[in-house]
């Protein structure tokens, strides 16, 4: 019963794979939402790079598409594992960045459907999951760093809230796990998602930046619908 239930979870993530080269179709199709310009430009930015850094105004929508492309991944992927994860402290993950994902769920359950949901985890077997990790503020750095060591799957993302704030160690342990499968190599697909408000030239996202180990996408209040039309389109967001 147990095989059959994992083969029917893969059967309903392959009937997604027309969607893998298409997450803003996937999301439009699936979720019945829509995008704005630069939340369509992250999400295509993940499918096609490795690294995407998002730098980002307030309440543009950050987290929004960031929880949409996690759920993307892990529909269309049937050997997916997805870790999401932000700076302390962990309400900002519980409450934001796995907030907007548990809001698919709410949405479309459909979407989950045959996955099992725990705290902080959708999964649909032991290998296949999407998973908020949190990042501990005590403890060693070696211990933080292992805490996101030694993950490995055919297609594997990590997503990164409040980046900026996220210590050094984190982003070694998640670097290491990417080095063994930089891209569809061998059949390996590895991306991070880094999302941020930028403040200072410092810290291991802004060295990203600096050494053009990412393709950057800007998110600004300027071209947001709301401020462009003067109107409430988007509920919620940033405004004039």
């Amino acid at each position: 019963a147990k095989a059959q239930k994992i083969i029917k979870q893969q059967e309903r993530a392959e009937g997604f794979a027309s969607y893998r080269d298409n997450p803003i179709g996937w999301g439009r199709d699936i979720l019945g939402e829509s995008y704005t310009d630069d939340q369509v430009r992250v999400a295509e930015s993940v499918r096609d790079n490795v690294v995407t850094i998002a730098r980002s105004a307030t309440d543009v929508g950050k987290s929004y598409v960031a929880s949409r492309v996690a759920a993307w991944f892990y529909s269309v992927y049937p050997d997916a594992q997805v870790f999401m994860t932000a700076a302390p402290p962990i309400e900002n993950l519980k409450t934001i960045l796995w907030g907007e994902l548990m809001e698919i769920v709410r949405k479309k359950p459909t979407v989950f459907s045959g996955s099992r949901l725990r705290a902080l985890s959708i999964a649909r077997h032991s290998k296949s999951f999407v998973k908020g990790v949190s990042i501990p503020i005590t403890g060693s750095s070696e211990e933080r760093e292992a805490k996101f060591s030694g993950k490995h799957a055919p297609h594997l993302l990590f997503i990164i809230d409040e980046g900026d704030a996220v210590p050094d160690e984190v982003y070694k342990g998640i670097e290491g796990c990417m080095s063994s499968g930089a891209d569809e190599v061998g059949g390996d697909m590895v991306r991070l998602l880094i999302m941020f408000n930028p403040r200072a030239k410092i810290g291991p996202v802004w060295e990203k930046e600096y050494n053009r180990e990412a393709n950057i996408i800007q998110l600004s209040a300027f071209d947001h619908p709301n401020v462009l039309t003067g109107t409430n389109v988007i509920p919620g967001t940033v405004s004039q």
